[in-house]
């Protein structure tokens, strides 16, 4: 329906009626709403992130493992039709284009808390504005024709400014 006729001018009562399904019960399994109905899956992304970073394979720094979380996940997880028209959809709705951002930008604390972790550093401005412009990755990367190509150029052009080249 949010596809055919737009977000906006889909209600919940429709949604419901066309899902036969009482209004409660719908907010009871989406609380969010339609909004939340827009999205496959809900995942507590704070958590599968430290996770990805955590459970890299041996040899894979930090940096590279968030990378291919982030791939693995919208804008960046397929070129196929439906992907791409719900994209549109999604960053052609302010309320869905600001939702699904601030499911990223949440992951703030729990990102710097890993990576300081990680390097051995402790919580500051370079570990936090680092996690901050790769939780805006996303945002940024879904504006592009190629949305996994500018994941990589944004994660070099990380590589290159904060020196994680490094070793570890």
């Amino acid at each position: 329906m949010f596809l055919e006729r737009g977000f906006d001018d889909v209600t919940v009562a429709e949604i419901a009626d066309e899902a036969n399904v009482a209004l409660t019960t719908l907010f009871t399994y989406y609380p969010a709403g339609k909004v939340g109905l827009v999205f496959e899956q809900e995942e507590d992304r704070a958590t599968a992130l430290v996770q990805a970073i955590r459970e890299r394979p041996a040899g894979t720094d930090p940096l590279s493992a968030i990378e291919t979380f982030m791939d693995s996940r919208l804008p960046f997880d397929g070129g196929d039709q439906d992907s791409r028209e719900i994209l549109e959809l999604i960053f052609s709705t302010p309320q869905l284009r600001a939702y699904v951002r601030t499911k990223w930008t949440d992951c703030e604390d729990a990102l710097v808390s890993a990576l300081a972790e990680e390097w051995r550093e402790r919580d500051g401005a370079g570990l936090r504005s680092l996690a901050r412009f790769i939780l805006e990755t996303p945002d940024l990367a879904a504006r592009e024709p190629s949305p996994a190509d500018a994941l990589r150029i944004v994660f070099e052009n990380l590589r290159r400014g904060w020196r994680l080249d490094r070793a570890d």
